[in-house]
C-alpha cells in the first residue's frame, strides 16, 4: 500500500490527523474492499503531504509551494483534511503560546491558499463543515484498534481517572482543578492521571494521588494508549471558538482505554456520541462537574455499563466502513 517514501523518518514525524484522516481509513479500504484493487500505492511527497495516484491530499499543515510541487506530481484532484479551527486558535488566548504562535503563522498564511486550491475538504464536524461550505466532507477519526473490553472494572481496588492531553487543556482541565481536587482529597481509593510535561493546575498540585506522564510523541502514544486501562476519562472543554470546532477523537481515545466518559457537549463529541449521549456529557460549571464525577466514582457497576454502552456504540457505528467508502467516492473508484 505504502510506497518507498515511507520510511521511519516519516513514521516518527508523522501527526495524528494523517493516521486518523487518511492513512488508518486507507489501510481498511485495502483489506475489506474489492474495490481497492485499483488503488494506487500512497506516496509521501513531504511532510503532511500525499499523492494517492492522480490525487494528492494535505494534511493540515503544508507550505504554500507544496500545492506547486504535488501539481508537478501529476495530481489532478487536491482533498485537504482540517481538524482544527485556525483561526480561532490563533485567537485563544487560553492556549499555550508557541501551539497559538503556529497556528498563527498557518492562518495567515498558506492556509487562505490551500483552502481555495482544494476540491473537497475533510473536517470532523459540523463547525468546520460551515467554514468550508460545499467543498466539505465530515469524517469520523478511525484508530488502528477497536474500543477495549471492560474486564479492568471487576474487582478494581484502585479506581483510575485519566484526562488525556493535558499539556494542549491545561486551561480546559483547570477550569474543573478545584471540583476535581475536592473529590480526589476525599477519595484515598482515586488515582487521577494527567498527561503533562507541566505542573498539575491550580489545587491539583497538592493531591497526593494525583499521578503525571510526560506527554508521548504521536507514534508512541497511538501504539501505548490501547494497553492502558482506565475507568473514568475526562475531557472538560471551555465553550470557546475553538474548542467547538474540536473534533470527536477524545471520545474514540476513552473508548480505547476501556474508559467511561464524562465530557463538555461540543457538537462533533455529541454527533458521535449519538444515543449514548445522555450520560456522557456535564451541561454545566464547577458544581455540576463535582457532582458528576462524585456519582460516577461512587457507583463502578453503572461507570462500567456506560463504557461498554459506547463501545457497542462505536462498534455498531462502523466508522472505518463508513470512511472506506467515503474515500472510494472520493477517490473516484
Amino acid at each position: 500500500m505504502i510506497g518507498p517514501q515511507f520510511g521511519i523518518r516519516e513514521y516518527l514525524s508523522r501527526i495524528p490527523t494523517a493516521d486518523l484522516y487518511v492513512l488508518n481509513p486507507v489501510r481498511h479500504l485495502r483489506r475489506h474492499s474489492v474495490r481497492a484493487a485499483r488503488l494506487p500505492r500512497i506516496r509521501c511527497l513531504v511532510p503532511n503531504v500525499y499523492a494517492i495516484g492522480s490525487t494528492g491530499v494535505i494534511v493540515r499543515y503544508a507550505a504554500a509551494e507544496d500545492l506547486d510541487l504535488l501539481r508537478r506530481s501529476g495530481v489532478r484532484r487536491i482533498l485537504y483534511v482540517a481538524d482544527d479551527d485556525f483561526v480561532a486558535g490563533a485567537a485563544d488566548a487560553s492556549l499555550p503560546d508557541r501551539y497559538r504562535a503556529k497556528l498563527a503563522a498557518f492562518a495567515g498564511g498558506a492556509w487562505p491558499v490551500i483552502r481555495e486550491a482544494a476540491d473537497i475538504v475533510i473536517v470532523p464536524g459540523s463547525v468546520l463543515a460551515s467554514q468550508y461550505g460545499a467543498k466539505a466532507r465530515i469524517l469520523s477519526p478511525v484508530w488502528h484498534r477497536p474500543p477495549a473490553a471492560t474486564a479492568h472494572f471487576e474487582a478494581a481496588g484502585q479506581i483510575e481517572v485519566v484526562h488525556l492531553g493535558t499539556g494542549s487543556h491545561v486551561s480546559d482541565i483547570a477550569a474543573i482543578a478545584a471540583p476535581l481536587a475536592a473529590v480526589l482529597q476525599a477519595k484515598e481509593n482515586v488515582r487521577l492521571t494527567l498527561f503533562s510535561a507541566g505542573p498539575a493546575p491550580g489545587p491539583l498540585q497538592r493531591c497526593a494521588n494525583v499521578r503525571l506522564r510526560r506527554p508521548m510523541p504521536w507514534w508512541r502514544y497511538k501504539l501505548m494508549l490501547p494497553r492502558m486501562r482506565f475507568h473514568l476519562a475526562l475531557y472538560p472543554l471551555r465553550d470557546t471558538a475553538f474548542n467547538r470546532a474540536r473534533s470527536s477523537n477524545k471520545l474514540f481515545e476513552h473508548a480505547l482505554v476501556g474508559a467511561a466518559s464524562l465530557m463538555s457537549p461540543m457538537p462533533a463529541l455529541s454527533d458521535a456520541a449519538g444515543d449514548a449521549s445522555s450520560p456522557v456529557f456535564v451541561r454545566g460549571g464547577e458544581e455540576e462537574w463535582r457532582q458528576r464525577i462524585e456519582a460516577d466514582l461512587s457507583d463502578m457497576q453503572a461507570l462500567r455499563r456506560r463504557a461498554d454502552a459506547i463501545r457497542s456504540h462505536i462498534v455498531a457505528a462502523d466508522l472505518p466502513g463508513r470512511a472506506v467508502e467515503e474515500w472510494l467516492d472520493m477517490l473516484g473508484l
